[in-house]
């Protein structure tokens, strides 16, 4: 028990597979069990609690090894060499549970039990698995890699022959010009300067273009289009905005977080990290395949400077940022629930594929047997996740117990964030021997308790105080070195020390284990299988071969998502699901084309985004032309570019970018690291701490949401409205993701949900987002703050509405825009000085700028 508390959240559930069904025991241990131990189960137990009767109470059987060490609802029955956890053993001494439920068993019955556990709960009882029958045959599976298009090798054909050839300026012109004139239609105008610069901006920074840029790019797309244009390009791809942007599409991929979310949302401080790697890395241009390797097996490549390892174990943040089922009592189910997770989020973000939907069966539509989801799970089960959440096992604050703590890994390097407290050394010592003294006195406590009749409430609030407190005295032990300075930490994965194989599980339930399954991946997406060496986890391996030329989806998924980011939609418009009940592609060939282009630019996803955005196709118009709406109404052939919607933190961001509020700077670390361990519950930040008498030492101090993020996060008033970051001027890429409290600003405009992969967000268009730009105070500050700028630019109004244009919509005002704007200045009545009324004046009009379709949409 100290040594589970000693450092923050110690315990981490190791990855284990199902239990060993043949254990070697000795004929002294499997007599003691024939002789002590069985005859009682039978007798006292097996009328609740076996499969044999028909009755599992809750969820609890004890027929085999394996369904006694699963256990029930409230965890596993027996845990070897453990008491306090063994739910069996409490229940007979008639502590946490009462079994048998009308007499309690003779003490020489609990004695020799007592024995038993300590031996290491020996048990002769061994079932031979079912081998479970795959209906996907090899036979199919070759087939598919023969006649289904995603399963093919991608091979770069040549472009078409077109007619109008002054149009193309590039092979990607090529093939979408091909498809036009087969249909014998024309591709559209080229949208206006102020609309292609609009467009580059905002794709390629998620920001307007400012003022000198409008005015600059005009003049050069006067002289030359392309010049201009690539200028433009590589000047917003130099920009470190650059990174923020696409990286903010990777981490809606990756389910990026900063809490656990579902039923114990416990916050994780650390995440941050994770985000600022995915930001450089895209600035960084990191080649995409190694990208891959070091957010899947980063742990396990070499690093020439504890820099570069530092980087490499943070990247496997990706791994470990799903939400996780943390009052789960049994810890195999976790285990499942946890890898399944990992594995459904690495072939969705990947591969365009869920390979999770053959935990349970054979996959349905796809060529993928039961028996490849669980040769992944062999990868990643020899994986042990430090997700860093504390313990609440035994005492929780205001509703559902974290049972499935996670650690940390402690970084080679010193890199704490700006708020973690420093202590004095003397103050480390005083810590450490209050936590030895706690954590001795929880022993004694249990110690007294099993040695009384009856449980004693008095005692069980007793161990339940002790024990919240010894887990947040051990959180703050284990921030901190000897010296009292902060100890660097993050979320990440290791290997664990002793490579296991798992089962394959019927109907994907952990206590129906079938036939031991090798590790590897899936056998349709390879030429040749790959063999995992039995000392690996082959999760090297897999990072290597996910992104390995011969994947065949990999490439193309990416390809896909850059095409989608700034075409509108992908060429695959399911992007998630290449699979045979996905949309096939509009144009295969094109894909095909940029996939082995992609690879051949050693992976340069910069490189990707400038070729498609010099491209002819990237300037096209919106306008609408009814007889080619009529033969192609969803576009699939690209006959105009489709208007787009700002996503979220474009909307916020532009608002704060035009009243020349925002600050471009990242700032350190993030709220969430801040506030530190708490639970998110109801709209507040919980901290047990409080509850149990440690103030003295704490590097976080207790509260509300409201007193620790009231500047830069949503705010729950007590009518129940939400307040939005007013005073945080920062990019909305760093706002605070906690799992169920989404900022305001984000959530009313479509964010990602940050628990699924999503590769595509929601477009909406709702009362409640005009009911934002009308009222939420954010907007309202920005417009205030922008018709100041407005008002002190000139002394001349026409001179003040066309600055008020090109910030907000990158143009000058049209004749009737310039009319109704000063009609409406002359009509508008406020009181104040002159001064003030007309600042007020312009704060309407900036208002009614910003609710408008032309500022929300991308033509």
């Amino acid at each position: 028990m100290a040594r589970r508390l000693l450092f923050l959240a110690i315990f981490v559930f190791a990855a284990s597979s199902i239990p060993s069904l043949a254990e070697e025991l000795s004929d002294e241990q499997a007599k003691f069990f024939e002789s002590k131990i069985r005859p009682v189960l039978v007798k006292e137990c097996f009328s609740c609690h076996s499969n044999q009767t028909g009755n599992a109470k809750g969820g609890l059987r004890l027929d085999t090894v394996e369904l006694t060490r699963i256990g029930g609802n409230s965890g596993p029955a027996i845990v070897p060499n453990d008491l306090d956890e063994s739910l069996l053993y409490n229940a007979i001494n008639h502590l946490d549970f009462v079994m048998p439920p009308k007499r309690k068993l003779p003490e020489s019955v609990i004695r020799d039990f007592r024995e038993w556990i300590e031996m290491g709960a020996p048990d002769p009882r061994v079932t031979e698995p079912t081998v479970l029958e795959v209906q996907i045959t090899p036979e199919d599976i070759e087939r598919a890699k023969q006649e289904f298009w995603a399963y093919k090798p991608p091979v770069a054909g040549k472009a078409p022959q077109v007619k109008n050839r002054s149009w193309s300026k590039s092979e990607i012109d090529r093939y979408v010009l091909g498809g036009l004139e087969q249909a014998s239609m024309t591709p559209p105008k080229d949208a206006p300067a102020y609309q292609i610069l609009r467009r580059l901006s905002f794709d390629l920074v998620g920001l307007p273009p400012s003022l000198d840029q409008i005015e600059s790019f005009e003049r050069a797309y006067t002289k030359d289009p392309d010049h201009a244009v690539a200028e433009m390009v590589d000047t917003f791809l130099d920009q470190p905005q650059f990174g923020e942007r696409w990286g903010r599409h990777w981490l809606d991929i990756a389910r990026y977080a900063e809490s656990n979310g579902r039923d114990v949302n416990m916050t994780f401080p650390h995440a941050w990290r994770y985000r600022d790697y995915v930001y450089d890395s895209f600035n960084e241009d990191k080649p995409y395949d190694r990208f891959l390797q070091e957010q899947i097996a980063g742990d396990l490549l070499p690093a020439k400077t504890d820099e570069q390892w530092a980087t490499n174990l943070i990247a496997t943040g990706f791994l470990v940022l799903g939400p996780k089922n943390l009052a789960e009592q049994r810890g195999t189910q976790f285990t499942a629930d946890l890898v399944d997770e990992q594995i459904d989020t690495t072939t969705r973000a990947i591969l365009g594929t869920s390979v999770a939907c053959a935990r349970c069966h054979d996959h349905k539509f796809d060529p993928i047997p039961q028996t490849d989801y669980y040769a992944l799970a062999g990868i990643f089960v020899n994986t042990v996740s430090y997700f860093g959440t504390p313990a609440s096992k035994y005492g929780s604050i205001g509703g559902v117990q974290n049972r499935n703590s996670g650690n940390l890994l402690r970084l080679p390097i010193d890199d704490p964030s700006d708020f973690e407290q420093r202590l004095s050394p003397e103050k480390v010592a005083e810590l450490k021997s209050e936590l030895d003294s706690v954590v001795q006195e929880i022993a004694e406590s249990r110690r007294s308790r099993r040695m009384n009749d009856a449980a004693n409430p008095q005692s069980i609030n007793n161990i339940i105080r002790l024990t919240v407190k010894a887990e947040m005295l051990s959180a703050i032990v284990g921030s901190i070195d000897e010296e009292g300075n902060p100890i660097s930490y993050c979320m990440g994965v290791q290997p664990v020390d002793r490579m296991q194989t798992v089962r394959v599980l019927e109907r994907g339930e952990i206590d129906r284990p079938g036939q031991v399954v090798p590790r590897g991946f899936p056998a349709v997406l390879q030429s040749n299988p790959t063999v995992v060496p039995n000392d690996s986890s082959g999760r090297l391996e897999f990072a290597k071969w996910i992104s390995s030329r011969e994947n065949p989806l990999t490439a193309r998924v990416m390809v896909n998502r850059i095409w989608q980011h700034l075409m509108g939609t992908g060429i695959v418009r399911s992007t998630e699901n290449f699979g045979t009940t996905g949309l096939a592609p509009t144009h295969p060939e094109l894909l095909d084309y940029l996939a082995v282009e992609f690879m051949n630019s050693d992976w340069s996803i910069k490189s990707m985004v400038r070729k498609i955005a010099n491209s002819h196709c990237y300037r096209m118009g919106t306008e609408f032309r009814q007889d080619c709406f009529e033969q192609d109404p969803d576009n699939r052939l690209l006959w105009r570019m489709t208007p787009k919607r700002l996503d979220a933190e474009s909307i916020r961001d532009a608002m704060l970018f035009v009243s020349n509020q925002l600050e471009l700077d990242r700032p350190r670390a993030s709220e969430v690291a801040k506030a530190g361990f708490m639970r998110v519950r109801d709209g507040n930040l919980v901290n047990p701490a409080a509850f149990v008498g440690i103030s003295a030492g704490m590097s976080r101090s207790p509260g509300r949401f409201q007193s620790m993020m009231r500047d830069a996060y949503t705010v729950r008033q007590s009518g129940g409205e939400r307040l939005d970051m007013i005073n945080a001027k920062y990019r909305s890429v760093y706002l605070p993701i906690v799992r169920g409290e989404s900022p305001r600003v984000l959530e009313v405009f479509d964010f990602a949900e940050p628990s699924m992969v999503v590769g595509e967000r929601e477009s909406s268009n709702t009362p409640n987002q005009s009911l934002f730009m009308l009222n939420n105070p954010f907007v309202i500050a920005q417009s205030e703050a922008l018709a100041r700028l407005v008002y002190q630019s000139s002394e001349d109004r026409s001179e003040q509405i066309q600055t008020l244009f090109r910030l907000v919509y990158s143009r000058d005002p049209r004749p009737s825009e310039l009319a109704a704007i000063r009609s409406f200045i002359d009509t508008f009545e406020v009181d104040g000085d002159q001064r003030t009324r007309a600042v007020r004046t312009y704060v309407a009009i900036c208002q009614s700028l910003f609710a408008s379709a032309d500022f929300r949409y991308v033509n």
